[in-house]
């Protein structure tokens, strides 16, 4: 009799063994699906340190920026340097240009709406002829 309650107890033993190998297996199947999940990983660092990913991406387009920039080009060559007061005059002259524009605009427009008025007012003098 004594027997078969040893052999009960290693088939106990045994399946209880069975059991915690595949806890084990399913928890390092876990382990190594959330390894394999780079996007996941990506996300998951984004979100719990941002300052360095900002920093991160700041200085990679710098470089690349000093990387791939070229020499000086033709415009820069042909650059003269200014005095002061010619780069004074230029900038302001970019500073008024939008009022310039609207000023330009809105005497082409009193300019149109006055000649438009002009040929009206012939129209309504000119005599018609009868029908």
């Amino acid at each position: 009799m004594a027997k078969p309650t040893e052999t009960s107890s290693e088939l106990a033993a045994l399946i209880r063994r069975g059991d915690a190998a595949r806890f084990q297996l399913g928890q390092a199947h876990q382990r190594f699906k959330q390894k394999l999940d780079i996007p996941l990983r990506i996300r998951d660092s984004i979100k719990s340190s941002p300052l360095k990913w900002l920093a991160g991406s700041l200085a990679g387009g710098l470089m690349g920026s000093l990387l791939f920039r070229s020499g000086k080009s033709a415009k820069d060559r042909g650059k003269k340097n200014r005095g002061w007061i010619v780069s004074l005059l230029l900038m302001s002259f970019n500073l008024a240009k939008p009022a310039l524009k609207i000023y330009g605009a809105k005497l082409l427009q009193d300019y149109l709406q006055h000649q438009f008025a002009r040929q009206n007012a012939f129209r309504d003098v000119a005599p018609r002829s009868p029908s």
